[in-house]
């Protein structure tokens, strides 16, 4: 069925909304104020989830706390937020009993009625997102970031009159439940090994984050990483016009660097935008990621001027590459987004100075052998913390020399007396957060405070 097919369908339609985070009250509502029966089923208490229960009460949606019950898994429709996979026990119950699954990101989209930029890729999204909602509102289109950047989509797509455009962050999570979502221009920033504890394998991931790309038609754009490979082989059969990007020259319209210079070719015209040094970023995933998003900018009707402003003046965003503090001659960044190997591989190539990296966490089954190359190239010692320290260590060990910390703080102590003037401490773990902190920002907000306690 169409977009339009499934909207026309919501209303009197019984659902079952999985879970009562934001993501969750968001779709809720939307599908309550266009007819439908709704049902939050959340497995918290009522007691833990107060908040919730009163905005729920508040819009007149119904709710069950503490448990699914089995009405609840024997309506119409299920909505799950990108945290459900479709492998879990209360989905497969779901479908046993012939519910449809959706997600939010899929029922969002059927009532957004302005055009969306997509964007995907295993790095580097948000950061992008961000950079091109930006970019799009300095040209005077209205815009805003939503998505798995932390906005639910189906917020926005509650109202979007007073918005010419929505930039939308999409994870492979999300592209599970995704069937008629039709970005006008969608993106692939870069495919490298993440999230296969949930995806099983590169071939499954790979093809989830390609589902971008499949509900689009010739009058689309598909922007991609003309250098990475792993993209290049998921994309042939696409319908939509094509705007590669890449560090090295590019014979057609595209992204590319050229004697040091930033350059966008786009319906023939070239455009120099800024030298690469100019740009406040830092390292060569953010020139591609600023390159990609010059390119959706100009797809979507935005003005030249207005990219080259936005690159001069953005600065990203917490938590990637953010310097938190400088500290007798040694400068501190946290990059505690770096949840996985490729993450860090880039962050690393970023520095001319040596960095002490603290690194470590929970392992999503990465191969650290890829970061060697690099830590011999770039970092003076690397200081381990959290569960996947000893695997780790096995390692690095014999590149450079290898210290372990117990705590965060103790790792930042140790980094601090090895750490000289002119040299970089970087937080970049390349695992998950999870072992030691409630996610990557409460591991990040704990380094700034510490390295701001100086």
């Amino acid at each position: 069925m169409t977009k339009a097919q499934y909207r026309s369908q919501v209303k009197g339609r019984s659902v079952t909304v999985l879970g009562a985070a934001r993501s969750g009250l968001a779709v809720a509502h939307l599908l309550e104020k266009h007819g439908a029966d709704v049902l939050v089923s959340e497995m918290r208490s009522l007691q833990d989830a107060k908040e919730a229960a009163q905005q729920l009460t508040l819009w007149g949606v119904e709710a069950e706390w503490a448990g699914h019950t089995a009405s609840a898994l024997s309506r119409e429709w299920l909505i799950v937020s990108p945290g459900v996979a479709m492998s879990a026990p209360v989905v497969k119950q779901a479908l046993a009993n012939g519910m449809e699954i959706f997600g939010e990101l899929e029922v969002a989209s059927w009532f957004i009625d302005v055009p969306m930029v997509a964007v995907t890729g295993s790095n580097g999204k948000t950061t992008t997102t961000t950079l091109i909602a930006e970019m799009l509102n300095t040209s005077g289109l209205r815009s805003v970031a939503a998505g798995n950047i932390g906005l639910p989509l189906a917020e926005v797509a509650f109202d979007t009159s007073a918005l010419d455009a929505v930039v939308v962050e999409v994870s492979s999570f999300q592209m599970e439940t995704a069937r008629t979502f039709h970005p006008h221009v969608a993106m692939f920033l870069n495919l490298t090994p993440d999230h296969l504890d949930r995806h099983g394998s590169m071939d499954v991931y790979g093809e989830l984050k390609a589902r971008i790309f499949k509900h689009q038609n010739p009058e689309d754009w598909a922007i991609y990483n003309h250098g990475d490979r792993r993209v290049t082989m998921l994309i042939d059969d696409i319908e939509a016009k094509r705007l590669p990007f890449d560090v090295k020259p590019l014979p057609a319209d595209g992204g590319f660097v050229e004697n040091g210079e930033m350059k966008v070719r786009f319906d023939c015209k070239c455009h120099s935008l800024l030298p690469v040094e100019a740009m406040r970023l830092r390292g060569e995933h953010n020139v591609l990621n600023a390159l990609a998003s010059s390119l959706a900018v100009l797809a979507m009707g935005g003005r030249i001027d207005a990219i080259r402003h936005t690159l001069k003046t953005f600065t990203g965003l917490p938590h990637r590459m953010e310097v938190v503090g400088r500290h007798e001659g040694v400068e501190w960044i946290n990059d505690s987004k770096a949840t996985n190997v490729d993450a860090v591989w880039f962050a690393l190539s970023g520095f001319d100075q040596p960095v002490v990296l603290i690194a470590g966490g929970r392992d999503k089954d990465s191969d650290f052998s890829m970061l060697v190359d690099r830590i011999r190239e770039h970092v003076k010692t690397v200081v381990l913390i959290g569960e996947a320290a000893e695997k780790m260590d096995e390692v690095f060990q014999g590149v450079v020399p290898v210290r372990h910390a117990a705590t965060l703080e103790e790792a930042v102590t140790l980094a601090r007396s090895i750490a000289k003037a002119g040299e970089t401490v970087l937080l970049s773990p390349a695992c998950a957060s999870f072992d030691m902190f409630k996610n990557y920002e409460d591991r990040g907000d704990q380094f700034r405070a510490l390295v701001q306690s100086f």
